[in-house]
């Protein structure tokens, strides 16, 4: 009985975010995001519960702003649908991690062996471009909010344009006055997070 109401209710929310209902994304994401998390955490137990957290939250955003990508006629309940997204998304962002290492690798021992070599200039470029990625990565830690975490990869891009952040933020549908505020605030409130882990290192 459980099971047909959550069922009914997740069809409403399908079809209210067809009609475009803000609110539903936020109602969506209240009821599953959670439970959704937990079930994966226990399948990939040996992962980092970031990296699960946060290919559940991608799942559930890209449905939200493509909700047509569900069809409920197939008979696949929207939970099931998310939690096959969600594992998906896992899974590459763990392909994708592991391609990076051996990427960090390969690029290491041929800066180290022949680039410093032949050029020592070029040699102390690349040492320091490897240890501002390295220091990114570290901040990036710090933030366990998965949408502080794409605001702070937009502003290391050198993104400036509301709309870009708005978008990350789930807050498009806002007046554009509204949104500059939320943006500053965000930007302003993972600024002063960042602060304090350099203060503390």
């Amino acid at each position: 009985m459980a099971e047909s109401a959550e069922a009914r209710t997740l069809l409403e929310l399908h079809v209210r975010l067809l009609d475009g209902d803000r609110v539903a994304s936020e109602d969506l994401a209240e009821l599953l995001l959670m439970p959704l998390v937990r079930r994966l955490n226990r399948k990939f137990s040996r992962t980092d519960v970031q990296v699960v957290s946060d290919g559940v939250t991608d799942a559930i955003l890209d449905y939200c702003a493509r909700p047509q990508i569900f069809d409920p006629s197939r008979g696949v309940p929207l939970n099931t649908f998310l939690l096959m997204a969600g594992r998906r998304n896992i899974l590459n962002l763990i392909r994708g991690e592991m391609r990076r290492k051996a990427r960090e690798e390969r690029f290491t021992r041929v800066s180290s062996s022949k680039v410093v070599e032949l050029y020592p200039s070029t040699g102390n470029t690349l040492r320091k471009e490897a240890i501002k990625a390295r220091r990114r990565t570290e901040l990036m830690q710090v933030l366990s909010d998965p949408v502080d975490k794409k605001v702070f990869e937009l502003e290391l891009k050198g993104e400036r344009k509301t709309e870009a952040f708005a978008k990350v933020m789930g807050i498009s549908g806002l007046p554009v006055a509204d949104q500059r505020r939320a943006v500053k605030r965000a930007k302003d409130r993972i600024r002063k997070l960042l602060e304090r882990r350099k203060g503390d290192a």
